[in-house]
């Protein structure tokens, strides 16, 4: 069996070498177990509140003037957060 033969050319460059490459660990936080409960939790009462993804997400992902952020993320940090979310919410069903 014969080895292949290199072209040539002065550019050529033979193919790279094709192995396991293992991912470093990423930057992002994971969330705690309270934030994952808060997320869910706060998600969960906007979905009630609204029935549809578009919306819900809207909702959660927009900056609001009376909470002076964004909701998703407010009720993320902490339970007083989560706290004011709700209530906006529910003063939202309330108007409705």
């Amino acid at each position: 069996m014969n080895a292949p033969e290199k072209p040539h050319s002065p550019d050529f460059k033979p193919a790279a070498r094709r192995s396991v490459a293992f991912r470093k660990s990423s930057k992002t936080l994971i969330p705690t177990p309270e934030q994952s409960r808060r997320q869910a939790s706060v998600v969960q009462f906007a979905w009630r509140h609204f029935g549809e993804p578009g919306p819900v997400i809207a909702f959660l992902n927009t900056p609001n003037v009376a909470l002076e952020g964004q909701p998703l993320h407010l009720a993320i940090e902490s339970d007083e957060g989560l706290g004011r979310v709700e209530d906006l919410l529910k003063q939202m069903i309330r108007e409705a």
